[in-house]
């Protein structure tokens, strides 16, 4: 007879088993192959596996929000940022614009947190450009912390940083090109 697993214990597994796919990058169906199921009976019979709609629906959004939570604090607590951030148009015409922070903690711990990569529906125009900045900008609450922006030499996003911003901008990229 199998014994009832706990709240607390179950969660732990399933905590453990997310590390599956946001860490090694395993496909969600993985959860339905019949190797990994008997291999996770094997080391708890009483462990159900949750299925991958509810890993998709249910356990990941619940890691994005609780990491979201804490970056956002961590943000919070930082006096000066470096943003790095990328634009691109995917082979099926969808454009995509990325930003990363760089920062150290006040337990002087060099962090970086991605704070954006998302669908850019917009033309990449500086102004649209400088638009979806500001609006990560302020999302992460960053305004007046010492922001510097690291970007690729296009013409686009050096217009949206030093003109439309008015935010420093480094040319390292530049430089190691």
């Amino acid at each position: 007879m199998k014994k009832k697993i706990g709240i607390t214990a179950r969660k732990q597994i399933d905590d453990n088993l997310i590390l599956l796919f946001t860490h090694d990058f395993q496909p969600f169906t993985v959860v339905e192959d019949y190797g990994f199921k008997k291999f996770v009976a094997a080391l708890n019979p009483s462990y159900q596996l949750p299925s991958r709609k509810t890993i998709s629906n249910c356990l990941l959004p619940a890691l994005y929000e609780k990491v979201y939570i804490e970056t956002k604090e961590i943000t919070k607590e930082v006096k000066s940022v470096t943003l790095t951030t990328d634009s691109w148009t995917s082979r099926n015409n969808e454009s995509f614009l990325a930003a990363t922070a760089y920062f150290i903690t006040s337990q002087f711990e060099i962090q970086s947190a991605l704070l954006e990569c998302a669908s850019f529906g917009s033309s990449h125009t500086s102004g649209n450009l400088a638009a979806e900045i500001k609006k990560i900008i302020h999302e992460w609450e960053l305004e007046n912390k010492g922001l510097l922006v690291v970007s690729d030499n296009a013409s686009n996003i050096k217009k949206a940083i030093r003109e439309d911003l008015k935010l420093k901008y480094c040319f390292a990229h530049t430089i190691n090109l």
